[in-house]
């Protein structure tokens, strides 16, 4: 295989490697309509250190950039212009300033000169400042090149600084100023100085002075129209609240409406006209779209919604803007006009319309202001480190026709052969995932002759870094399967997978062959489903019936996020692979380069010959698990599976599972030594209820589970009590005597779950055969309990096995059958009481299910089976707890005062901490309970349970 000729690792001492360029690609774009405008870099040749806010000194046209370490610059509105002036280095007013959010100037700026500043003090230390945010007025030479005068300098206004901090601030059109300010906390707990719904608390709130008019000892005074002047104990500067980290307020020069962008928490991402005396809701809820901390105390006024709430789907950090009234944009007069700062979308809002999005880039907008030709100027906090401007998209009326067959991507010069053009490159990795029995071949190509860049301080190792691609790279997949196992020549291409950057981000598309195998076609952004009936000696019966699932685009970016890199598998960790030097090896070129891989890899193939058997068992999970089963990946456990993070790291060797522990006697994620106690290798080897991956595959890898097998058992085991010691060598004695073939042991075996683990294991390794083997498949795929019998019916003929519902579940079909509440019971009893208690019976762990029918009917009840995380009250997400000794704890937290957390855990028990000690919280906005519960049920089956469930009134 010849590898990337073009992948320069920009070390200093990396030399060139020439490569053919890419010039017939024909992937740009998208299949839905592209956005009316773009962004286009204002004052190209100026570059800034994080620039925050920008303005422009009023009656003049110079314009101001405030970066947030605290300079302030300014230049002519010069588009040729090369170098700003130095207007003020807060650091030199005062060594402890850290932080600079925002500056605005007085109305009356004419005639006193003043800029009022906002800067943020050093902590030392600590998770918060009192007085540590400040609104400071300067005055303003009068200078050609303007600056500060530091000896005006006067504080007006001062609150605690920590955590989230408001945003920024601006004089409304009745002279008055208006600033917001944050929660003071951080994401997790939410809101824990409870100050949203506080008004005698400067936290959480919009507030209104007027800073031209002291009172007493005070340098402002507080306006007599302000909402609750007269209100005791309160805080009569406020003039709304009930926001969590307000970021970026703006008026509207012909309305007067007050905007502003406030950043969520979980789910939603708030935007809000702001009415006087207005409760914007946090933290009770969250964009009055879910609930936070319901049964905390409200404040004096009713809970309003925001002007729009954008789930994190689309946003997950606003950015507010200005109501456009520029002269290039004729058609957005009148619209708000904002931003969000991750994903670099932008959307137009009108009073009583849903927003419009209008662009999409590739820069982080992180502030608004208004140039001196009155355009809009948008601040990046990206990488250009520049100012910005919207411009109409020349594609939004020319679009480029995005390639519905594969034979008009440009990526292949003959699709059938899948020969690629010159330019794309083959590229194998280490581990492949496992595709269902598919395999799989891989191109990338990069258009012109741009290259990748490495973002990351140093690329001293080769899992370190992050590579920046250039817009129009393209990583193609192609996954075939052999028709008949075992022979190449029935190999089919079944999909062709694509990854396309388009400068602002990634998306991903899936190509259908046909049956000609001539072309394939783009598959619907929904996804779709073949049947494949496959020739297979190994398979019950000789044959193995699967469905081939083409993923919707939104489950292909589940894995391929952000967290990962979204190109998962072109990763160094991914491309350590040693190939013939006569093929132009990656190691190799790794070496040409410098960065030649140690001895010990660091990652390896889970099946081949290099690498401890731990790396290879660790390969397989990052390879297979880790795209959801990271930080901030979106899995709903603690449990880390990418191989960075440090195996004592991982929250697996021991940890209590967190969504039930299948009926396994002393359950851990991985027990040490104790493969038939280790819920992580359940879930691997069954096909129903639980099984992991959850994404990506369907079917159970037989090879992967026996070498996760392995590796469990290799590893030391904890001290166990007598009891334990003995209940173990029972069980390998029982498997011992199967293997010799005398049936006796399996009925006592298959009556635990971990018995039954260990036959399944011996079935899939061959330990197992003959008579034997059969009565273990017959009996265990006969078993009452589902978790049980689910390891042993996959082994049955096609047509020997239940007709379950699988993930395309109708609920017309459930509700169509004739229930019965009594097996439903027996039902309850295998799937639910492992988290569940209903009367005196299961676990106390997840909601009680005692009165369940008086909360939903059974419509309801089976929507909430089928999207547990479609609504997941405030008490239900899960808590991780990180504390100072490394110890790492989760669970649901029940009780919390100032000196005590108590946090109950899996199984029902309870533990107290100090919060002293916790060093991180991070809050789980998925449901512990597992999407698919019902997947491997018959219809009827989960008639049952649900008639059995809407009996509980």
């Amino acid at each position: 295989m010849k590898f990337l000729p073009f992948l320069l690792l920009l070390t200093a001492a990396a030399p060139a490697v020439e490569r053919v360029p890419w010039t017939t690609s024909r992937v740009e774009g998208s299949p839905e309509p592209p956005k009316p405008y773009r962004v286009e870099r204002a004052f190209p040749q100026l570059t800034f250190a994080t620039p925050i806010e920008t303005s422009t000194v009023p009656g003049t046209k110079r314009v101001v950039v405030l970066e947030i370490k605290g300079r302030l610059l300014s230049f002519p509105a010069d588009e040729s212009i090369a170098q700003p002036d130095l207007m003020a280095d807060f650091t030199k007013y005062d060594p402890e300033v850290v932080e600079a959010y925002g500056f605005t100037f007085h109305p009356q700026f004419a005639e006193n000169r003043f800029v009022f500043v906002w800067l943020n003090l050093n902590m030392k230390g600590q998770k918060s400042r009192p007085n540590g945010s400040r609104i400071v007025r300067f005055r303003v030479t009068e200078e050609a090149i303007p600056h500060l005068d530091f000896t005006t300098g006067k504080v007006m206004y001062e609150w605690m600084y920590g955590g989230h901090n408001g945003g920024n601030l601006r004089f409304g059109p009745d002279g008055m100023l208006y600033f917001g300010t944050g929660d003071g906390g951080f994401a997790h707990p939410a809101d824990e100085r409870g100050s949203g719904q506080d008004i005698t608390s400067q936290l959480s709130k919009i507030m209104r002075i007027d800073v031209d008019h002291p009172s007493g000892t005070k340098p402002f005074s507080i306006p007599k129209d302000n909402p609750f002047v007269a209100t005791p104990a309160a805080r009569g500067e406020i003039w709304a609240y009930g926001v969590r980290n307000p970021w970026r307020l703006s008026f509207d020069a012909k309305t007067g409406a007050l905007w502003v962008g406030d950043v969520g928490w979980e789910l939603w991402e708030s935007v809000i006209r702001v009415e006087r005396g207005g409760n914007y809701g946090w933290s009770i809820t969250e964009a009055s779209k879910q609930a936070v901390w319901p049964d905390r105390p409200r404040g004096p006024t009713p809970i309003l919604p925001p002007t729009y709430a954008h789930s994190h789907e689309e946003s997950v950090s606003i950015t507010g803007g200005e109501v456009y009234y520029g002269a290039k944009l004729p058609e957005l007069a009148g619209a708000y006009v904002y931003a969000d700062w991750q994903f670099g979308t932008f959307w137009a809002l009108r009073d009583g319309a849903a927003p419009v999005e209008i662009c999409r880039s590739t820069i982080m907008p992180v502030g608004f202001g208004i140039g001196a030709d009155g355009e809009p100027l948008i601040c990046d906090y990206g990488n250009s480190g520049g100012l910005w401007r919207l411009a109409r998209n020349p594609a939004a009326t020319n679009p480029a026709p995005f390639p519905v067959r594969l034979s008009e991507t440009g990526l292949f010069s003959d699709v059938a052969k899948q020969t690629p053009a010159p330019g794309v490159e083959p590229f194998a990795i280490v581990a492949p995932r496992w595709a269902d029995h598919a395999s799989s071949e891989r191109w990338v190509g990069i258009p012109g002759t741009s290259i990748t860049t490495v973002a990351a301080k140093a690329f001293g190792v080769l899992n370190a870094g992050r590579w920046v691609f250039p817009e129009g790279t393209v990583l193609a997949k192609t996954y075939s399967i052999e028709m008949k196992q075992g022979d190449p020549q029935t190999r089919r291409a079944l999909e062709t997978q694509l990854l396309h950057y388009d400068g602002a981000q990634w998306a991903a598309y899936s190509y259908r062959w046909n049956d000609a195998q001539t072309d394939a076609e783009l598959v619907p952004a929904r996804g779709a489903e073949r049947t494949l009936e496959i020739k297979d000696a190994g398979a019950p019966g000789g044959m193995r019936k699967q469905t081939w699932r083409y993923f919707a685009r939104i489950e292909c970016l589940r894995c391929h996020n952000l967290q990962s890199n979204t190109v998962a598998g072109f990763t160094p960790l991914q491309l350590d692979r040693p190939v013939p030097a006569a093929e132009g090896g990656q190691w190799e070129l790794f070496a040409r380069l410098g960065l030649a891989p140690p001895e010990e890899p660091r990652f390896a193939d889970p099946f081949g010959d290099r690498g401890s058997l731990e790396i290879r068992a660790r390969s397989y999970l990052h390879t297979n698990c880790s795209g959801c089963h990271r930080e901030h990946g979106g899995g709903s456990v603690p449990s880390v599976l990418n191989i960075e993070t440090p195996l004592k790291s991982a929250v697996l060797l021991n940890a209590k599972p967190i969504q039930g522990d299948l009926g396994l006697s002393d359950g851990r994620v991985i027990a040490p030594g104790r493969p038939a106690h280790s819920v992580l290798l359940y879930r691997m080897a069954t096909a129903g209820r639980g099984h992991m991956p959850y994404l990506g595959a369907r079917l159970v890898d037989d090879a992967g589970v026996l070498l996760l097998r392995d590796w469990i058992a290799s590893l030391p085991p904890d001290k166990l009590p007598p009891a334990a010691l003995e209940a173990e060598d029972a069980e390998y004695t029982a498997i011992a005597t199967l293997a010799s073939g005398d049936p006796a042991p399996l009925p006592a075996l298959l009556g635990t779950s971990g018995g039954a683990l260990s036959v399944a294991l011996a079935v899939l390794d061959g330990t197992l055969w003959g008579d034997v083997r059969q009565q273990a498949i017959t009996q265990g795929s006969a078993l009452a309990d589902p978790l049980r019998r689910d390891l042993f019916e996959r082994f049955l003929p096609e047509s020997q096995r239940r007709r379950v519902l699988g993930p395309d579940i109708h609920p017309e079909e459930i509700f169509s059958l004739k229930s019965d509440p009594k097996r439903g019971q027996a039902l309850f009893s295998a799937l639910c009481v492992a988290c569940h208690r209903l009367g005196d019976t299961g676990t106390d762990f997840g909601p009680d299910l005692s009165h369940i029918a008086a909360k939903y009917l059974p419509p309801a009840m089976l929507e909430q089976i089928l999207f547990p995380s479609k609504i997941v009250e405030p008490a239900w997400q899960l808590a991780t707890l990180t504390l100072t000794g490394g110890e790492v704890l989760s669970g649901f937290i029940v009780a919390r005062t100032d000196t005590e957390l108590t946090l109950r855990l899996a199984g029902g028990a309870t533990k107290k901490v100090s919060p002293n000690i916790v060093q991180k919280t991070e809050m789980t906005r998925t449901s512990l309970m597992p999407e698919g519960l019902l997947q491997s049920l018959t219809a009827q089956e989960a008639a049952d349970l649900l008639a059995f469930l809407a009996a509980q009134k």
